[in-house]
């Protein structure tokens, strides 16, 4: 009996866990990033900085420019 609890305990104990893949990730990501753009009460540099992830994120999807550095960054957003 002793056996058979522990072939239950790995198959539901967090080993067993189903991974998240890249995929979704990113859209829970991209899920977030909306809801910063769309809050009144985020600083503006959250918000300006949300949109300006998400269109590097649809930039990279299309193999274009996908990563960016500080300076590069603080340069879009005119704090440079």
């Amino acid at each position: 009996m002793a056996v058979k609890a522990i072939k239950a305990k790995k198959k539901n104990g967090t080993a067993a866990k189903r991974k998240r893949t890249k995929a979704q990730e990113e859209s829970d990501f991209e899920a977030r990033l909306i809801i910063i753009e769309n809050d009144p009460n985020a600083p503006l540099i959250t918000r300006e900085l949300a949109s300006l992830l998400r269109e590097r994120m649809e930039r990279a999807k299309s193999g274009k420019e996908p990563y960016l550095t500080i300076e590069q960054i603080q340069e879009e957003l005119g704090r440079g």
